[in-house]
């Protein structure tokens, strides 16, 4: 896994790496750990110059579209959907059109432990500004269940991701809600490795399946799990199939023909990232 803080590869085992940054943290810890992480992206990405840098993603907007899409490829009908760590609101933006373009409809939610980056995604989505929370969703309480919910186990410490997926599963989704739990890697890291679908297994979750998302140079880069609230099912591994070309391909030629949109541009920069 990388790093956050030195960007330096470690052990998927790795209890803390040589720069001192903590995976494995005790529960009288998270106050100052939580806090450390929310400083760090704030200060990322807060100095982007692009949307999907304030959102976590360098490179060009075509890799993002090939990383990011997976996402809606799991979003079968329309319902709620809530991004945790929603950062400046530019991936609900593009569910927003990605989903509609398959004829489903979805009601954009996020939520961020940085107020600054929740500011920003409430002026991104302006539409649905009520609908961005502040909070971390470690011990935040939703207002609502939601037909899907997006995360990452990488928003809490290693040894804290089966209770964190479990909270997710028993409090955040409405019965027969989807959970997907979202991998980005890096070209620096063990692509041979295990994805986020093996480790939530081995942690005892039944996976009903997965979605993934490859580079330019066909190298996956993401995999989604899909996890279902009452679900009780094994899946298998998803891969890019002609829906998810054909989307890219219609977000891809939009962006293209029509250069930057202006839903395109950063939102000014008052503001920071991303809530657990």
């Amino acid at each position: 896994m990388i790093c956050p803080l030195c960007h330096q590869t470690n052990d998927d085992a790795a209890e803390r790496c040589a720069c001192g940054f903590r995976f494995v943290v005790a529960t009288n810890e998270l106050p100052d750990w939580f806090n450390a992480i929310r400083s760090l992206l704030e200060n990322s990405y807060l100095a982007a110059e692009t949307p999907w840098q304030q959102s976590g993603k360098s490179g060009p907007f075509e890799e993002w579209v090939r990383l990011r899409i997976p996402i809606s490829e799991c979003v079968e009908t329309s319902g709620t959907f809530l991004d945790i760590g929603c950062a400046n609101g530019f991936l609900l933006e593009c569910l927003l059109d990605w989903a509609m373009r398959k004829g489903v409809r979805i009601e954009p939610y996020g939520v961020d432990y940085s107020p600054k980056l929740a500011a920003l995604a409430r002026q991104r989505l302006q539409g649905f500004a009520e609908n961005i929370f502040v909070g971390n969703a470690w011990d935040w309480q939703p207002p609502l269940r939601f037909d899907y919910v997006r995360t990452e186990v990488c928003y809490v410490p290693m040894n804290l991701a089966a209770a964190y997926i479990s909270r997710l599963l028993a409090d955040f989704l409405v019965p027969g809600g989807k959970l997907l739990v979202a991998q980005y890697r890096s070209r620096r890291e063990d692509l041979s490795g295990d994805w986020i679908d093996d480790y939530l297994s081995r942690l005892g979750f039944s996976v009903r399946g997965s979605k993934s998302g490859f580079s330019g140079e066909g190298l996956e880069l993401t995999r989604v799990a899909v996890l279902q609230s009452g679900f009780v099912q094994g899946g298998a591994n998803g891969v890019p199939g002609p829906e998810i070309r054909s989307l890219e391909r219609m977000a891809l030629g939009r962006h293209l023909l029509s250069g930057v949109r202006h839903s395109l541009a950063p939102v000014p920069q008052t503001g920071s990232r991303q809530a657990l």
